[in-house]
């Protein structure tokens, strides 16, 4: 049976961050700023352990990337009336359409990487893709 090498997968998938990381330069994103946006956008409002324990990083992490985006006004806080020590956070209008930017730079990403490849491969990667989440 044949093995998968792992440190070839692990190149290439470094190669895809490095192509998708360079499209969201375009409208001023990073990776993690993308996973917190679209964690905020599901969630509708969270707060920042909330946030920490969803993107799997420390709060300390996360308190840096929110207010990194606190100060992009791409998200704000609101008060929490159940907990006075705590703040939710939420997705502002302009963080909704950076992200929706950012998505379209990933798309244009995702599409020419596709164009090479075959839709079994693709289908193929995928599967692959998400066994290995199912696995984390």
């Amino acid at each position: 049976m044949e093995q998968l090498n792992v440190i070839n997968f692990i190149e290439v998938t470094g190669i895809f961050e490095r192509k998708i990381n360079l499209a969201l330069n375009y409208v001023g994103l990073r990776m993690p700023h993308i996973k917190a946006l679209g964690c905020l956008e599901r969630s509708g409002k969270i707060t920042v352990s909330d946030l920490s324990r969803a993107l799997v990083v420390t709060r300390a992490t996360t308190s840096v990337l929110i207010k990194q985006l606190i100060k992009a006004r791409l998200v704000e806080t609101i008060d929490n009336t159940a907990d006075k020590r705590s703040h939710y956070l939420r997705l502002t209008e302009l963080g909704l359409q950076r992200l929706e930017l950012a998505r379209q730079e990933v798309s244009l990403v995702e599409e020419k990487i596709s164009r090479r490849l075959d839709d079994d491969l693709i289908k193929t990667l995928n599967h692959v893709t998400k066994l290995i989440m199912e696995e984390l």
